[in-house]
Order: C-alpha cells, then sequence, then structure tokens
C-alpha cells in the first residue's frame, strides 16, 4: 500500500529535501500543472466528477458541464492513474425525489454509463456528505453507497472525514456508519484532520494575506455551515490520531479492504489550502501518519 499526500508547492520542497517522503502526490485534474510536475515526481489524479443527477454520465464539478472524457482519458494515460474516482453527490435541483430508492436509481445509472466506457474495475465512487442546515441527503447515506457499488460492481474510494461528519449528521457514531460502507471494496483511502473552525483558523487565514471573502467561499459564513463549522481537510488534531491508529487496525486485520493508496489531504494548489498547512506540520504529521499507515 502507497501513502499519498496532497501535492503543494511546500510539499514539493520538503520533498526534495527528503524531509518527507510520500510515495505518490495526488494531484487536480488540471493539465498544465501535471505537464509541469509529472516527469519530477510521482502523481496521481483526483478527478472532479460527480454522479447523481440520474442523466447516465458525470459531471465536471469545475466546470460543471458533462465530463470531457478526452481530457481525463488524457490525464489518465500521462500519469498512470490506476483509477477514475466519481463522487456519489446529491442532485442539484432538489425538487428530485428524496426518498433512497430513486436516489440510488440515478446514482447506480450514471455510474453504469461512465464504467460502459472504462470498465468496472476502473472505476471507483466515493462517499460524501451535503453542507448547510438541512439533514443528510439519501445519497450520502452508507447504506446507499453499499448499493451503489454491489450493483455496478465498481470499487470505492473510501473517505474516512466524509464519513466522520455524515455520522454526526445523523447523530451516529462513526465506527456504526462506517461498517454499514462497502469497506470490502475499498480502492483507496483518504484521510485528513478534523478541527472546528473557529476564530483561530479565521485569523490564520487572514494573517497569511487571504481576504475574508476568499476564506467564506472555501468555509461558507457564520450560520451557513456545519454546526460549530467542524471541516475537513485540516491537520491532525489530538482527537484524530486514535482514529487514524483505529483505521490502522481495521486495515491491518482484513476488516477493511487494503486500497493502493492511502492519501493525507491536507495541503494543496492555492492560496487558502497552503495556508491550512505549514510546513512545519507537514515536518511533524507527514513521517508520523505514514508510517502509522504503512508499517504492515
Amino acid at each position: 500500500m502507497k501513502f499519498g499526500l496532497n501535492y503543494s508547492n511546500a510539499a514539493a520542497r520538503l520533498y526534495d529535501q527528503g524531509v518527507i517522503a510520500p510515495d505518490v502526490f495526488k494531484c487536480p485534474a488540471w493539465p498544465d500543472l501535471i505537464a509541469r510536475i509529472k516527469d519530477r515526481y510521482p502523481v496521481y489524479i483526483h478527478f472532479p466528477l460527480g454522479v447523481g443527477e440520474g442523466r447516465g454520465g458525470a459531471l465536471d464539478g469545475e466546470t460543471k458541464q458533462p465530463a470531457n472524457w478526452a481530457k481525463f482519458e488524457k490525464l489518465l494515460a500521462d500519469t498512470g492513474t490506476p483509477y477514475l474516482n466519481l463522487h456519489l453527490q446529491a442532485p442539484r435541483d432538489r425538487s428530485h425525489p428524496a426518498h433512497a430508492e430513486g436516489v440510488q436509481e440515478n446514482l447506480i445509472r450514471d455510474v453504469e454509463a461512465v464504467i460502459a466506457r472504462f470498465g468496472r474495475e476502473m472505476v471507483i465512487v466515493e462517499n460524501g456528505f451535503n453542507l448547510g442546515p438541512e439533514p443528510l441527503h439519501p445519497a450520502f447515506y452508507a447504506e446507499t453507497a453499499k448499493q451503489v457499488v454491489q450493483a455496478t460492481g465498481c470499487g470505492f474510494l473510501f473517505d474516512i472525514s466524509h464519513a466522520r461528519i455524515a455520522a454526526m449528521r445523523l447523530g451516529e457514531d462513526y465506527r456504526d456508519y462506517i461498517n454499514r460502507l462497502p469497506v470490502h471494496a475499498i480502492r483507496e483511502i483518504h484521510v485528513t484532520g478534523m478541527q472546528v473552525v473557529d476564530d483561530y483558523w479565521i485569523d490564520r487565514a487572514l494573517a497569511s494575506g487571504l481576504s475574508r471573502e476568499l476564506i467564506e467561499s472555501y468555509i461558507g459564513p457564520d450560520g451557513v455551515w456545519l454546526p460549530h463549522r467542524m471541516t475537513d481537510h485540516l491537520p491532525l488534531s489530538d482527537e484524530d490520531w486514535p482514529i487514524m491508529a483505529w483505521a490502522a487496525q481495521q486495515l491491518r486485520s482484513g476488516a477493511w479492504q487494503k486500497p493502493w493508496v492511502t492519501s493525507l489531504e491536507c495541503g494543496g494548489v492555492g492560496a487558502f489550502w497552503e495556508a491550512t498547512f505549514t510546513e512545519e506540520e507537514m515536518r511533524a504529521q507527514v513521517p508520523r501518519l505514514q508510517a502509522l499507515l504503512t508499517a504492515f
């Protein structure tokens, strides 16, 4: 099993210095970035593709248009990325039926359309959660993810923090929620720290030179985001490390299918993400987490 890390300029510098040694950098599907770094660093692509509209295909989350398959096929070929990932999402049209059966049917229809192009063994679906004050959408129930995987035969991209937030919104223990996910079909795992976005984080982002408008474009203004503004993609806190140890034990015991890569989704390209994961935090957390999750 490989260990991955979000690509960033800071991470690349520490990699060049031999301070951190991820096996692979997880990168956005940006052709210019990939062309610039692919011959220097080991990279793979995380695609911005979502399913759930029920129209028989995937939408590009960055362009809000149907997927440009020629673009993504070239990125797959250029990097040797082993899987094409799809995000399980609620439909944009919230008048869409909210009952789980209709949601599952539309998710399955979209996933099967992508499978028809790329093959069952290459497609993986990622669990998610919805923002805002409304209840958790059926697209993000653990049972929905499991049904999609079982019906289509695709693989599972398991985001542990997404599962923790979904469980929180349901008022459940995260382990109970995770036990209902298709962990037998895991092909990739994402991990992050989870913290409350309080004044410390707002002040830290402002001190890095970011505007409040930019900060709120990521985390949402007061009263709009999750209760207490809990979010992921942040450095690991003291509360996160025992959960990482539990995840390592699940993999070691065989309770979860071992993935090809487990990636830390902290930091990244762009001023906001660079401000959330400093070089000092990378130095302290990346080697520790890599050792914990690959020591078997």
